[in-house]
């Protein structure tokens, strides 16, 4: 059967270089939603034969490519990313290498990157695309929410929820931001699992998926109920405090009464000693006593005899 060179030639491209082994291949998924202005990872893979088959040459990737809209990224077609083109988008990241991974990361999405991407890979004389490629869609993502793994805002203390950041289709890969009381958390991802819960985890979360915080959700707010007993025996130890306060207070009272008034004992007696040391210094001098011996003599001059008066002066004590 004859065959068109023009069919052929796509046929080649498609399955790979002519005689090439079945382990030609790129995976990624399907489909892949982004929320305007994101960042979103596409996840991708692709395997070659080692060796080639006719020639036995040793195959090693030299250059891979990232195009949409385009079936065989061979083209001059726009590219999302060319490692052999050093003016390629700077908002498309290669973040895989030229041994199996092919995933490539896409900043501040626009409308416009709404395309069939494809992968392309091509070795020292060979090549391969990716014949289903992945569709990817970008939302406005106005209608992003956080939902929750329970029925309530009410959760027991020591328990655990999981919050989920979603958007108008179900994406993964994406760069979400985390946020409680409007302060930034450090987890990301579309999934925040919250365990052990304490009155610390209780607020309003919400998520973002841009770090400018344009895409941003309506808050959840997130009600800890602590634990009953944990709660009773918090308020017996509150009690047990108080009382034992109240009897070191009283106690130091106490002693501090006894210390005063034996304090005060001390100064009394040592008050009374100085008042009877002044008092018996105040007797001694009294009985001090001073004589005083006066002589008067007669106004006429007579012979010593025995008729001379002798006046003695009244001895004063």
């Amino acid at each position: 059967m004859k065959m068109n060179p023009w069919t052929l030639s796509v046929l080649l491209l498609l399955a790979g270089p002519l005689g090439a082994d079945p382990y030609w291949h790129v995976e990624y998924p399907a489909s892949f939603c982004v929320v305007e202005g994101s960042t979103a990872t596409i996840p991708c893979s692709f395997t070659h034969p080692k060796v080639h088959k006719r020639t036995e040459t040793v195959l090693r990737v030299k250059r891979v490519v990232w195009c949409h809209n385009h079936e065989y990224c061979q083209l001059l077609v726009y590219l999302g990313y060319d490692s052999s083109n050093l003016r390629a988008d700077s908002r498309f990241l290669y973040l895989g290498d030229l041994i199996g991974n092919c995933t490539l990361k896409i900043i501040n999405t626009e409308k416009q990157d709404a395309a069939r991407y494809r992968f392309r890979f091509e070795t020292n004389g060979e090549g391969w695309t990716g014949p289903k490629g992945v569709r990817v869609n970008v939302t406005d993502g106005e209608d992003v929410k956080v939902r929750s793994s329970v029925t309530d805002n009410v959760v027991k203390e020591g328990g655990q929820v999981t919050l989920t950041c979603t958007s108008a289709c179900s994406f993964h890969q994406l760069d979400v931001h985390w946020y409680r009381n409007g302060h930034a958390l450090s987890e990301t991802g579309p999934a925040l699992h919250l365990s052990s819960l304490t009155n610390d985890d209780a607020g309003d979360y919400t998520c973002s998926l841009d770090s400018s915080g344009q895409k941003t959700s309506a808050s959840w707010s997130l009600v800890v109920l602590e634990d009953e007993g944990r709660y009773a025996r918090r308020v017996a130890v509150s009690v047990v405090s108080v009382v034992l306060a109240v009897f070191l207070l009283l106690l130091a009272g106490l002693v501090f009464a006894k210390r005063r008034h034996a304090q005060k004992k001390a100064s009394d007696v040592i008050q009374k000693q100085e008042v009877d040391c002044k008092q018996e210094a105040v007797g001694a001098s009294e009985e001090v006593s001073y004589s005083t011996l006066h002589f008067k003599r007669n106004s006429l001059r007579s012979a010593p005899g025995p008729e001379h008066e002798i006046v003695y002066s009244e001895v004063v004590r």
